[in-house]
């Protein structure tokens, strides 16, 4: 097998080419595997090789070459491809592009009419092919496909993107991109090549020279101080952006070849492109990762990091989507992004003449150990879900409160020093989390609270968007000491027989699928962080064992979650999770307010009914939030002192 790599002197094309060099020998061909007999980098110009390349390949007994051109030039590309004399298979990695500072007729000269070109000339090496042999066509597209900040734009910073997200690019780099995904799948179809493509996030660390791109300072702080260099980054230090490392880039690239043609077929069909696994990191993320990997007796040999944060470009930057669901290609094999910290070790591992004399890093047990500590000492943190109205909302504003968790269960230390207070903020519209956040922010501050508010809107019936919620909490705070399981929603009163399946499910799997689940995923985390533990509380409701008439799903969600809750309580004693539920009965909100005109009674009356402040509803949350975890509150019920219950029915 023959293969070509565009762009084959860039960092990810020596990468890829030292990967096929070593541990992936064989490729996929049609049906078949086979071993790589020669490898052509082609690129513009001449660049130093970042790897050994040339005594990988005599060691591996594969003829590699350099052929420079320009892929904007037809006969270049004619060149590097040829024919199929030999009915040897082809396998063209398209990573050849310029970035997307270059100007825009050289972007459309480059990455779009040199997309074309090589396109054609795969074409013409599978009809000169006897058998007709479709070569495989790999293409590096990117995210810039996409676009975010306008306000009339069909996806915003906050929402999950996926394969099926609309192409509305913002820059003529986009725009290019997207037209070739056009071309790949419309070659594909008409059987011309087997074109797959993959949308690359960020690749960090870069090793090398730092490139053009806008956001090559997500590689520069890592890079530039292993060095020994000062590394100025004009991106704020709080702007979250999606990367992945550059192994599992390759790795992404290289399961989406090697699926099998009906894999890629089944999954796939017209649409070639998927989105490669992403993590959302900022620079601050990657700047304190490095101090936990490098040893504390080296870290005097770091090169200074300073920001020169230019605004528009943290704005532009800011506007991207982070949260990415790339189901299709991890179906077809493209492997999870590792952690920030790995990252780091990946490169140092890679790279390591890049890297100063005296810097060294600390071995995984002592990293593993300084960032319990650091998580100890740091903070609390609480997820809140259903947090933009109602009981949510005032819950999130009492938190933000303090006093609440830690080892004392007063969010202090044993010293009496004050727990930094996070919160996350979860529900499905960005909005009315975003005016939480602003109320959580500046309570806290008149009180002198320290606070991070983290809002990341969740539809938590989806697991993909439970999942990435689980994902940003561990990226940003390593850990969970509270979940207020709260997301819930009801319908009118209707009779049994009148229920549709439809409206049965929905509640069912809004306030207890839902809840098991974001109880689940967050157990998980409270089990592994140190120190181990933490405390869930699920809003349960009077109805689960006093029904109100015509409220069947509802009541038979909350009757539910009483026994989850229950399950939890006994599952989690082993991971020192505790969990209690609070049966709230008539909470003046925007869904109670027809309390006070008339509510239906057993006896077929309407009558008015008294409630009660979400204020107290949600002081009472922060009471069992402010137990140690020795102590717990399995079930409670609070309620408006005057209502129909006791004796109700």
């Amino acid at each position: 097998m023959k293969v070509v790599i565009t762009g084959g002197l860039g960092f990810l094309g020596q990468t890829l080419a030292q990967a096929l060099l070593t541990s992936h020998r064989k490729l996929r061909s049609n049906s078949s595997t086979e071993t790589v007999t020669s490898i052509i980098l082609a690129d513009i110009s001449e660049n130093e090789y970042l790897i050994d390349l040339p005594s990988l390949a005599k060691e591996a007994g594969v003829d590699l070459k350099v052929i420079l051109g320009d892929v904007s030039n037809v006969d270049y590309c004619n060149s590097i491809i040829g024919r199929d004399d030999n009915n040897e298979g082809l396998s063209i990695f398209h990573l050849g592009a310029v970035m997307s500072g270059a100007p825009p007729d050289l972007a459309l000269k480059v990455n779009l009419h040199g997309t074309i070109n090589m396109l054609e000339a795969a074409r013409a090496w599978s009809e000169s092919s006897p058998n007709h042999t479709r070569p495989t066509f790999l293409f590096s597209s990117a995210g810039a496909t996409l676009g975010a900040g306008h306000e009339a734009d069909w996806v915003s910073k906050t929402d999950v993107i996926s394969d099926a997200t609309r192409a509305a690019p913002h820059t003529t780099y986009g725009t290019t991109k997207a037209c070739c995904e056009l071309l790949l799948a419309d070659y594909s179809r008409r059987g011309f090549i087997d074109g797959r493509g993959v949308r690359l996030p960020t690749v960090i660390v870069r090793a090398g020279a730092p490139n053009a791109a806008v956001t090559g300072c997500f590689s520069s702080v890592i890079r530039e101080p292993l060095a020994g260099k000062e590394a100025v980054l004009p991106v704020g230090p709080d702007v979250l952006h999606g990367v992945t490392s550059f192994r599992s880039a390759i790795m992404g690239m290289l399961a989406v070849h090697d699926a099998s043609v009906d894999s890629v077929d089944r999954l796939l069909g017209f649409d070639r492109t998927v989105f490669l696994p992403t993590r959302a990191v900022s620079l601050r993320q990657l700047e304190e990762a490095l101090r936990r990997v490098v040893s504390k007796e080296s870290l005097n040999c770091l090169g200074k990091i300073t920001y020169d944060e230019d605004t528009a470009l943290s704005a532009i930057l800011e506007s991207f989507p982070t949260r990415v669901d790339a189901k299709r290609a991890v179906s077809l094999g493209a492997p999870a992004v590792p952690e920030i910290d790995e990252m780091i070790r990946e490169y140092c591992t890679d790279f390591g003449a890049a890297v100063a004399d005296g810097v060294l890093l600390n071995s995984k047990q002592v990293e593993k150990a300084s960032t319990e500590v650091t998580e100890h000492i740091e903070r609390v943190v609480a997820l809140i879900t259903g947090a933009g109205s109602g009981i949510g909302r005032a819950v999130a504003i009492r938190l933000s409160c303090g006093g609440w968790g830690g080892p004392t269960g007063r969010g202090t230390h044993d010293d009496g020093k004050a727990l930094r207070v996070s919160l996350v903020l979860a529900g499905r519209r960005s909005a009315p989390l975003e005016e939480t956040k602003t109320l959580c922010e500046k309570t806290a501050t008149d009180l002198g609270v320290d606070i991070d508010v983290l809002v990341v809107p969740t539809d938590v019936t989806k697991e993909s968007e439970v999942q990435d919620l689980m994902h940003a909490i561990r990226s940003n705070f390593h850990r969970l000491d509270l979940l207020f399981n709260n997301a819930g929603i009801n319908m009118a009163p209707t009779s049994v027989e009148k229920i549709d399946t439809t409206d049965f499910t929905r509640i069912i799997d809004t306030n207890l699928t839902a809840c098991w689940r974001v109880a689940k995923e967050s157990m998980k985390l409270m089990s592994t962080q140190q120190p181990q533990g933490g405390r869930i509380i699920n809003n349960g409701s009077i109805s689960a064992f006093s029904p109100r008439p015509g409220s069947a799903p509802y009541t038979a969600s909350k009757h539910a979650v009483l026994g989850l809750t229950k399950s939890i309580a006994l599952d989690g004693r082993s991971m020192n999770v505790t969990c209690g539920q609070i049966d709230f009965g008539n909470v003046l909100s925007d869904l109670t307010k027809n309390m006070s005109v008339g509510m239906p009674q057993a006896n077929g009356t309407m009558m008015p009914e008294p409630t009660f402040s979400v204020v107290d509803a949600a002081n009472t949350v922060h009471a069992m939030a402010a137990l140690p975890l020795e102590a717990n509150v399995l079930n409670m019920t609070v309620m408006a002192s005057g209502m129909p219950f006791v004796g109700r029915g």
